[in-house]
């Protein structure tokens, strides 16, 4: 299943769109689902568990480069293609990674290289996923979703951007399956070095303003870990 938003502000384009993506995807048996968000603002404040992003540019509120650099600073990892009426914008998108650029009226096959383009995007990043599963349930949740993981007695409590996932587990168990995106700071804690914004005083400062503890035994592996993280950065 494939999560959409379609960010434009003009509904016929809105339904003209959502009807050519059922005409490619359909076929190939994947499935999707589309919502529908007139300005930036509203998609902003919605939870951005989205696969993939259509976004016009010239619309009220933020433009769609604004707002995909807003998403990108939120640490939205989905694909981004730009449908827009205007080409002068094309060297913006691409700073935000886009997938594509493309040039109202929509030409067929150009979005469908734009959707094959996405599908084999997403594709890649299916690995960077934590798989959960006990007797009665399973689930998947995308490692950049995660802000940190604890561990308390036999429970390991998953910190999302959608909210907290509690499971039985240990942390021998949780740690290989994160490893090496994540950084284990404390026997109980391992954090996703991408949402780090402070370091003071043993404790760190997370996006969500958690605070983390950081131990003496845990805290040279911490600083090797986010040098060897800054140098990927780069």
């Amino acid at each position: 299943m494939i999560k959409i938003a379609i960010c434009d502000d003009e509904p016929l384009l809105q339904e003209q769109l959502a009807r050519e993506l059922s005409a490619i995807l359909v076929p190939l048996g994947q499935t999707f689902t589309a919502d529908y968000f007139s300005n930036g603002l509203k998609l902003l404040a919605s939870p951005l568990n989205y696969d993939l992003v259509f976004l016009d540019i010239r619309m009220p509120g933020p433009n769609g480069i604004t707002l995909a650099q807003t998403l990108r600073s939120r640490k939205f990892q989905g694909a981004l293609i730009f449908v827009t009426a205007f080409m002068e914008h094309m060297p913006d998108a691409f700073e935000v990674e886009a997938t594509d650029y493309l040039v109202k009226p929509i030409q067929p096959k150009r979005l469908e290289g734009a959707l094959m383009r996405a599908i084999k995007r997403l594709k890649e990043q299916s690995g960077k996923s934590l798989f959960i599963q006990t007797m009665n349930w399973c689930k998947t949740v995308k490692f950049g979703q995660i802000y940190y993981a604890e561990v308390i007695n036999r429970k390991i409590y998953l910190h999302t951007r959608d909210g907290v996932i509690e499971y039985y587990g240990k942390m021998k168990e949780l740690e290989p399956q994160l490893s090496p995106h994540f950084i284990q700071c404390h026997r109980s804690y391992l954090i996703n070095p991408d949402y780090l914004t402070e370091y003071a005083d043993g404790m760190i400062t997370l996006e969500n303003h958690a605070q983390i503890p950081v131990s003496r035994k845990y805290h040279p592996i911490l600083m090797k870990r986010m040098m060897e993280y800054m140098g990927r950065q780069d």
